[in-house]
């Protein structure tokens, strides 16, 4: 069985010590590395590399092909870290494949737990800053690398189901995918869960690939980019990550609001996002908070989200949810007709996933029961969602909170009866959102409202209504509320 480091009994530093001082730093390092391997295992694998140069802080590793780089950084590289410092070597491994020019430093991927150990220092210094390697080009091997990235193929631009809730977006994802780094750069999406924004970033991807095979897509969540950068920080290997993430032709990184509060990683993603805006590569961040709502974030890095175009993805209205769930259905084999598409659409509302887990209830019991999908079927299995998901915890409470929040008054100030701009704003704001997002009367708000009257109410949504179309002003208060009311779901 092969072992990761030699036994105690000390024969791995007693060999150690009868090394030539003069060998070359890969041949002390091949040798302690056969005492470490399986015979066969290093014959096959290890024995067959040989040094091209080497200097006081490189060693440069011929391989035979990718076969044998993917196998080196799988299963031995940690090996040949240990022989590194066993040997005291202060060296980094380059290795090239042969028949390319160019060459390629490892990579390293955050699967172990080692990164979730290491989650909670979020302040590591870099004890050994690199090289910048932003002009540098991408090697054979890295764009290699990149067929096998995290893309999902089976989110594409063809099987996205379009509507007037996340036309705009869908639109400036083809843009940007028919020409990177072109228009539109970043491009920011935004909106709540389960809205599209995930499949938008990979059909970007995968439309860039289709184009151009050898284009090195980069596909990303905030939480692994954070996981990564620590594991290289600890382990001085912010060489490889920087190189990585700042010589692709298009990164995608999805959820970047996670990056909140972590200065660290802010300080890094900022750096590659210059580097990368400098080269003219394609910026993509998801979001489910508008950039400016974004908490604990540095300006610096909010204001280059903003360079850009910012798309938002709104919740699909009714027509668009019975379009998702034929779409769905008809990809599942489902026999769904547009009666009980609609009454699903109808009462199982919110996102796009609810409604995808409303569908396979429904056909899973009607397979296993053998009974034709109707609306009786629908009502029966979905009586726990059924009503309005997407307004349920919104009310004229959390509403009157959030106004009050947003402009800096109080609750009290918004039932009372004081007539000052500032106060009367927000109130009749308040009111008109109320009308909006809740199933309440006109006499259910006013009594919200310190007791006034319906026909107050009835003036205030019809003022809002108005002033949002021409006074941009009001408008933008109102998409702020907006935004924040649909974390509320």
């Amino acid at each position: 069985m092969q072992t990761l480091f030699p036994p105690e009994s000390g024969e791995s530093n007693e060999s150690s010590k009868n090394l030539d001082p003069k060998q070359s730093p890969w041949l002390k390092i091949k040798q302690q590395l056969k005492e470490l391997i399986e015979p066969d295992e290093f014959d096959k694998w290890i024995a067959p590399l040989d040094s091209k140069s080497h200097s006081d802080d490189e060693v440069v590793i011929s391989l035979p092909d990718m076969t044998s780089y993917q196998v080196i950084l799988d299963r031995f590289i940690d090996q040949f870290d240990y022989c590194k410092a066993t040997l005291g070597l202060q060296v980094f491994f380059r290795f090239e494949i042969e028949g390319t020019e160019s060459t390629a430093s490892e990579v390293f991927e955050d699967d172990s737990s080692t990164l979730n150990e290491l989650l909670s220092h979020n302040e590591v210094s870099d004890p050994d800053p690199q090289p910048d390697y932003t002009r540098e080009p991408s090697s054979p091997v890295s764009r290699a690398l990149t067929h096998h990235s995290q893309l999902n193929t089976e989110y594409t631009f063809q099987n996205f189901v379009n509507g007037p809730s996340n036309q705009f977006a869908h639109a400036s994802c083809l843009a940007v995918a028919d020409a990177p780094g072109q228009h539109y750069n970043p491009l920011f999406l935004y909106g709540s869960t389960g809205l599209g924004k995930t499949h938008l970033l990979h059909a970007v991807g995968n439309k860039v690939l289709k184009v151009k095979e050898n284009a090195v897509i980069t596909y990303i969540t905030s939480e692994r980019f954070m996981n990564e950068m620590i594991y290289c920080l600890r382990f001085n290997k912010m060489w490889d990550f920087r190189r990585k993430y700042r010589n692709c032709d298009v990164l995608l990184v999805d959820d970047i609001q996670f990056i909140s509060g972590k200065e660290r990683t802010q300080e890094e993603f900022f750096h590659t996002f210059n580097a990368l805006y400098e080269a003219k590569k394609q910026i993509v961040v998801t979001s489910d908070i508008f950039p400016q709502d974004i908490p604990d974030i540095e300006d610096r890095l909010r204001n280059r989200f903003q360079w850009g175009l910012i798309a938002d993805i709104q919740p699909p209205d009714i027509e668009h949810r019975v379009a998702i769930l034929m779409n769905k259905a008809d990809k599942q084999g489902v026999p769904l007709s547009q009666h009980v598409a609609e009454y699903i659409a109808n009462h199982a509302k919110g996102n796009v996933r609810v409604l995808e887990g409303a569908l396979r209830r429904v056909a899973a019991f009607a397979a296993l029961q053998g009974v034709p999908i109707d609306i009786e079927l629908a009502s029966q299995i979905l009586q726990d969602v059924l009503g309005d998901t997407g307004t349920k915890n919104i009310t004229i409470e959390s509403i009157q909170k959030i106004v009050a929040e947003h402009f800096k008054v109080r609750v009290a100030d918004l039932k009372s009866k004081k007539r000052q701009r500032a106060f009367s704003i927000p109130r009749q704001i308040a009111m008109f959102l109320s009308r909006n997002r809740t199933q309440s009367s006109f006499p259910e708000i006013g009594a919200g409202f310190g007791g006034k009257d319906h026909t107050t109410v009835m003036h205030a949504v019809k003022k809002i209504e108005q002033d949002k179309k021409r006074d941009i002003e009001v408008k933008t208060h109102i998409e702020a509320i907006e935004r924040k009311l649909d974390q509320l779901h």
